[in-house]
């Protein structure tokens, strides 16, 4: 069984609930949640001003038009992000999901990292020996932490992708779907889709 600790009325805690290893955040509440063992599953329910949680052998959510910021405690970790949101967050052997029209930022702690940008997205993830999907309209920003990285990229969508380890447009790291031209920047250290290659360090 899970143990959580809800963090009092300095956290800004207004309103959560913890059972058997999950946590919820009401809809309109603060909440800062802490998980010390797994399993360990946090749900902000929607319009959240401020939703902190640790996923441990579980998933966290961030509902719609909320503000969250979830840490991985132990892999696997999934991160959901809901509609209109603002959400960072970090996965670990698992998915990060960002909502159409939210602005996230996600990190790999533990590959494999998968992560999907659904749309109108300001988004940014790492990713590792996985799939990264950046929606119809989004602003996404990827980086391969590990190999193979594979980027898709949707119509009218703009991606950068990052490959520190000089391999782009390779199996390794590549954009397998791009509304224009791929590019592969010349120092090998990036590939891009509808936008300007970084400048060289």
């Amino acid at each position: 069984m899970g143990a959580f600790v809800l963090v009092g009325v300095l956290a800004g805690c207004t309103s959560g609930r913890c059972t058997d290893g999950t946590c919820v955040c009401e809809p309109g509440a603060a909440c800062d949640f802490e998980c010390e063992a797994p399993p360990c599953t946090t749900l902000c329910e929607g319009d959240n001003p401020s939703c902190v949680g640790e996923c441990g052998n579980g998933e966290c959510e961030c509902g719609d038009r909320s503000d969250c910021s979830f840490a991985c405690q132990s892999p696997p970790c999934h991160v959901t992000c809901g509609e209109a949101a603002s959400c960072e967050g970090s996965c670990a052997n698992g998915d990060c999901r960002c909502g159409v029209g939210s602005d996230c930022e996600f990190r790999c702690d533990a590959p494999p990292c998968h992560a999907t940008c659904e749309g109108d997205n300001d988004c940014s993830a790492e990713c590792a020996n996985g799939t990264c999907t950046c929606g119809d309209g989004g602003r996404c920003d990827f980086a391969c932490l590990s190999g193979p990285c594979h980027v898709e990229c949707g119509v009218g969508s703009t991606c950068l992708v990052e490959c520190p380890n000089g391999d782009a447009g390779s199996m390794g790291c590549d954009i397998l779907s791009c509304d224009g031209e791929v590019v592969v920047c010349p120092d090998g250290f990036a590939t891009t889709c509808g936008v300007p290659c970084p400048p060289t360090p």
